[in-house]
């Protein structure tokens, strides 16, 4: 093949299709970002699993989907939100944990189900917060993509930040 053979895969057919496959994607990712709490939660484990390859989307269609940046930049409040909310609750269980443990003199601590409820509160932390990084570092990905226009000239292929131009 020479240099003149165009690929399928770099052919307009194919760049739209992709920019139809992303606006489906933005669509479903609006939907999942109106839900609330756990589902939001999910939504964000669904982001975050990597199933969706977003640092492929080009900068033209982050560009042209806002509501995905929007979708994906709730889902990361979100799980900001709640690994915020756990993470005190561990700190004010330390606390407590701590006095009862001084008071009992190393004991072992005697209400149980309180220290089930703390353990399960070190789970969910430690999960919201590999999440919300997992999550925040798509974002930060997207918006960048967002942010900058690419350059149509014949001498150069290199993206430009927006306010450069």
């Amino acid at each position: 093949m020479d240099d003149d053979t165009v690929h399928i895969s770099d052919s307009e057919e194919a760049q739209a299709a992709t920019t139809r496959l992303v606006k489906v994607i933005e669509t479903w990712a609006m939907k999942e970002s109106q839900k609330s709490d756990y589902e939001l939660s999910a939504f964000g484990a669904a982001l975050a699993s990597g199933i969706v390859a977003f640092h492929e989307i080009s900068a033209k269609d982050c560009r042209s989907c806002p509501g995905l940046m929007s979708a994906v930049s709730r889902a990361q409040k979100h799980l900001t939100r709640q690994h915020q909310q756990f993470d005190s609750e561990i700190d004010k269980m330390h606390l407590k944990f701590a006095q009862e443990m001084e008071e009992l003199d190393l004991k072992i601590i005697r209400d149980r189900k309180e220290f089930k409820n703390y353990l399960s509160s070190l789970l969910f932390a430690e999960e919201y917060n590999k999440l919300r990084k997992s999550v925040g570092a798509l974002f930060e990905k997207l918006d960048a993509k967002a942010n900058y226009r690419e350059e149509t000239s014949q001498t150069s292929s290199e993206a430009v930040p927006a306010s450069a131009q």
